[in-house]
């Protein structure tokens, strides 16, 4: 059983922000590694996010939006880290 088409275009656009990686590793404040690292595992997180959450919807609805929350909530912290 898979996702209706709704809930995969929601999570192809939650995972969007994946194709601004190399704009945020640019523009990472110099001398915060620990930030840098943080934007370098930030690919691998959406991707298998976004996985677990096409996965999941089928039996766990819930389970599935809260994954695209948390999407939601870590791009937005990852741009705010850059910004500082």
């Amino acid at each position: 059983m898979t996702p209706p088409r709704w809930m995969t275009f929601i999570i192809i656009v939650f995972t969007l922000p994946l194709f601004s990686t190399p704009w945020l590793v640019r523009t990472c404040p110099p001398g915060q590694e620990t930030v840098k690292t943080l934007i370098q595992l930030y690919p691998f997180y959406m991707a298998l996010s976004a996985w677990l959450a096409y996965k999941a919807y089928p039996q766990r609805h819930y389970v599935s939006w809260l994954l695209l929350l948390m999407m939601a909530l870590s791009t937005a912290a990852i741009f705010i880290l850059t910004k500082s």
